[in-house]
């Protein structure tokens, strides 16, 4: 085996010991001494601060002296709002070794429409959070203004209102379940983006769509929640509401062909199955295959950089 590989298993290791004995969920209590934290959690005070210096190098925890904290990353992450709502990020990845032996996911977010909306209620403000660089990122990709755009699934609208932050004659139209939209136009009010914003309550595999009636229409991290039969019809209903000369554009867990983005594909693909029955990752050329049926040409991938999630682009033209 070699020193990589060593590493590797050494730091899994590591995390998993300190998941378990509750030291990682116990760091944003901090600031605290290694010696505290032991006592707190009843472990070996010389055991607790070696495992919490692995922690600072992987920028789980922080550390001032003698006093150990939670990383501000990590902190951010068990934020509530955050991945806490609706399971927390610690029993999500717990689950693996059930998972494992028995294929049965923790919770199932697309057990109904009524539970995908509850769920994605809570979680959608920590999705922008987590998304809005690489959101204008993408934004900064797109040379023609669209005058209106309508984002399927929207959620906090974090991708279509970077779009409207980007061009300033730009209109979003918002479609989501009547409770996820509370976040959509929260958000588009924060960004001062309020006034030209409108939206659709509802659920996107049935609400009225106008025909060629968008300039855009975006479809962010939605596809990855449907079978493939159910994403390929989801976009062949969408390709008519774009107007002739306009483009639909497809964010997912599209990355790759690099080490670190197969890396980030990967552990999305089983953090997805951990909270869904029939979610999966669905490759490039099955969406671009299933675009080009509906009806869009020229499909082109965009490139951004490496993020959890290993989020990508693929730009159809209708």
């Amino acid at each position: 085996m070699n020193a990589e590989m060593m590493d590797l298993f050494a730091m899994g290791s590591v995390l998993a010991a300190a998941q378990d004995a509750g030291l990682v969920h116990e760091l944003p209590s901090g600031p605290l001494t290694a010696q505290a934290y032991a006592e707190k959690l009843g472990l070996d005070p010389r055991a607790t601060r070696l495992v919490l210096e692995v922690l600072v190098t992987l920028d789980v925890a922080s550390r001032n002296g003698d006093f150990y904290d939670a990383s501000p990353k990590l902190r951010d992450l068990l934020a509530p709002g955050g991945v806490q709502t609706p399971a927390p990020i610690q029993k999500l990845w717990s689950h693996v070794p059930q998972f494992l032996r028995t294929g049965e996911p923790l919770i199932r977010m697309d057990a109904s429409p009524t539970q995908r909306e509850e769920s994605y209620r809570g979680t959608v403000s920590m999705l922008a959070r987590m998304f809005e660089g690489i959101a204008r990122a993408l934004a900064s990709k797109i040379e023609k203004a669209p005058a209106r755009v309508l984002d399927v699934g929207c959620g906090s609208g974090v991708w279509s209102l970077a779009l409207a932050e980007r061009f300033p004659q730009t209109h979003v139209t918002g479609l989501d379940f009547p409770a996820v939209l509370e976040s959509f136009t929260s958000r588009a009010k924060e960004l001062g983006l309020a006034d030209r914003t409108s939206t659709i309550p509802g659920n996107m595999h049935d609400a009225p769509l106008p025909s060629g009636a968008f300039d855009m229409v975006v479809i962010a991290n939605v596809l990855r929640l449907e079978t493939p039969d159910r994403a390929a019809a989801l976009l062949a209903r969408l390709a008519p509401a774009v107007a002739p000369g306009g483009a639909l554009l497809v964010v997912d867990a599209l990355a790759g062909g690099t080490p670190e983005r197969e890396r980030s594909r990967a552990l999305y693909a089983l953090n997805l199955s951990l909270r869904t029955q029939q979610g999966r990752v669905h490759s490039p050329e099955e969406i671009t295959g299933w675009l080009e049926t509906a009806g869009l040409h020229g499909v082109e991938a965009i490139d951004l950089p490496v993020t959890t999630g290993a989020v990508g682009a693929l730009l159809g033209r209708r």
